[in-house]
């Protein structure tokens, strides 16, 4: 089932938000998908066990499908050429309650030499009423 949401984004967890946003999260199955506007594109967030896919829809597309351990290579167009960047999800936590869901990533982005690890939090409030 479908439902309304806010959806709040964060670097670290008591970081203020990066992003608040109203969206949807539809369950299917084990699975949920979040989806919201940043005001530049639309974003669907899928979520299972050790899994995550991010789709962006706007003036740059793209997916990543991000799997706990496993290392997912891209490459961003930049002026000066492609710049190769891969994305490496190190831990992948769900909470699901009756008021929201909740979604942990950590993860490493390594270009070239260069290694840095980062976090996502991703709270999801249910509003009250829901959608079909």
């Amino acid at each position: 089932m479908e439902r309304r949401a806010t959806i709040t984004l964060r670097e670290r967890a008591t970081d203020p938000p990066v992003l608040v946003s109203e969206g949807f999260v539809d369950r299917i199955g084990d699975s949920w998908n979040v989806r919201y506007n940043d005001g530049e594109a639309d974003y669907t967030i899928g979520v299972s066990d050790d899994m995550v896919t991010v789709t962006r829809c706007g003036a740059e597309d793209y997916t990543m499908i991000l799997s706990e351990g496993k290392e997912y290579p891209f490459g961003i167009e930049s002026p000066f050429g492609e710049v190769r960047i891969a994305v490496t999800p190190t831990a992948v936590r769900i909470k699901s309650s009756d008021n929201g869901l909740s979604v942990r990533v950590a993860y490493e982005i390594s270009s070239g030499d260069v290694r840095r690890k980062f976090r996502l939090y991703i709270d999801c409030v249910y509003a009250d009423d829901s959608t079909q």
